[in-house]
């Protein structure tokens, strides 16, 4: 399991047959890259499923502004470690994610109070399960192959390797939580 960010780039740079580097700071072509990428490809992976160790619940703050919709009635900062809102504790589906006139990310609705479940931008790679990791270390190599090995080829090997191990991840991280309940109604009764 790596330990760092680093230790994921240099996972990376192994699977496209390239020199490992040190530090994210070392002024070789490999760690410009890393450097340059990592951040961007991370988050994307992350958003890319509810996965287990990055979901969290958080009450939002409101704000003073008038909402700029005459559809809600309150706005609430969205903190900028939000990298995808999952569910909240409304207790209707009439809300929605936009900007307010500040210009910052907010969550448009009509009660008075609201708590997000989300996807939170991870940054500690020791909370990060194996599996995302190998998923992570080929969704960089993807980004990597071209510039570090000029092969299109190895770019789009990766671009199969990463689809398979992003698979597998999902896979197993759905595996770790219960099962979803699935409640009696009028339909469900009507079919039985």
């Amino acid at each position: 399991m790596a330990t760092s960010s680093v230790d994921i780039c240099n996972s990376a740079l192994y699977k496209i047959g390239s020199t490992r580097i040190t530090a994210l700071s070392d002024n070789t072509k490999g760690a410009i890259i890393c450097n340059d990428q990592y951040d961007r490809c991370r988050k994307e992976v992350l958003r890319s499923h509810p996965w287990n160790f990055a979901i969290t619940w958080i009450s939002l703050a409101a704000t003073v502004n008038t909402p700029i919709s005459d559809d809600y009635d309150y706005e609430f900062l969205i903190p900028s470690d939000v990298l995808r809102v999952l569910d909240t504790n409304l207790t209707t589906d009439d809300w929605e994610i936009g900007n307010n006139t500040d210009g910052n990310k907010v969550l448009f609705c009509n009660d008075d109070t609201v708590k997000i479940q989300y996807i939170k931008d991870i940054t500690n790679t020791t909370r990060f399960a194996p599996d995302f990791e190998e998923a992570l270390a080929f969704r960089l190599a993807i980004d990597l192959a071209y510039a570090m090995v000029q092969s299109q080829s190895v770019q789009q090997q990766m671009f199969q390797y990463y689809k398979a191990a992003l698979a597998n991840a999902r896979s197993f991280d759905a595996q770790e939580k219960g099962q979803d309940m699935i409640e009696a109604d009028t339909f469900i009764d009507i079919r039985g």
